[in-house]
């Protein structure tokens, strides 16, 4: 009977886990997009293109650099929560991409047009970024499925060992 006790315990904490790995690999996979910040929001708003900040540049630059570093954080905490591998994916990307842009851009001289790289980026990191989500869904279904089989089997258990009880 305590045995039945400690594994119910054992089973809620490993709930808990899964959702701090849960969380963990949602906030990697937000890192891998913060790099594009400054583009999504020119979607949404097309003046911001041309906002400056106080010295002169502009602001969406600011933005791209400041989401490079909030990028590292996030995925350091992400690694901290034990997130999921696949979801490291996303970051990844976005660095190779990055820097493979500023190096092109600013190394080599290459002139872009610069919202139609980062776009190009973005739409190349969603294809094998749906995927990642795909897998990483089914695995987070295939989890809460084992976890509740595992739990309603422990809880039959408890359940067909208290009627034994009340009948002796």
């Amino acid at each position: 009977m305590e045995e039945i006790r400690q594994q119910l315990h054992r089973q809620k904490g490993k709930n808990k886990l899964i959702i701090w790995k849960i969380t963990g690999s949602i906030l990697v996979i937000v890192s891998g997009f913060l790099p594009f910040l400054d583009n999504i929001i020119v979607w949404f708003n097309p003046s911001f293109a041309n906002y400056q900040n106080t010295i002169g540049g502009y602001l969406r630059n600011d933005y791209w650099l400041l989401s490079l570093y909030y990028t590292t954080i996030a995925v350091i905490i992400g690694k901290f929560m034990k997130a999921y591998h696949l979801t490291f994916y996303f970051p990844l990307f976005a660095s190779i991409y990055c820097s493979t842009m500023y190096v092109l851009m600013f190394v080599l001289g290459i002139k872009f047009e610069p919202e139609w790289p980062h776009r190009i980026g973005l739409i190349l990191m969603m294809i094998p970024g749906a995927y990642v989500l795909f897998r990483f869904v089914n695995h987070v279904k295939n989890l809460i499925l084992a976890d509740e089989m595992q739990y309603r089997t422990i809880e039959r258990i408890y359940n067909q060992n208290n009627k034994t009880d009340a009948k002796n």
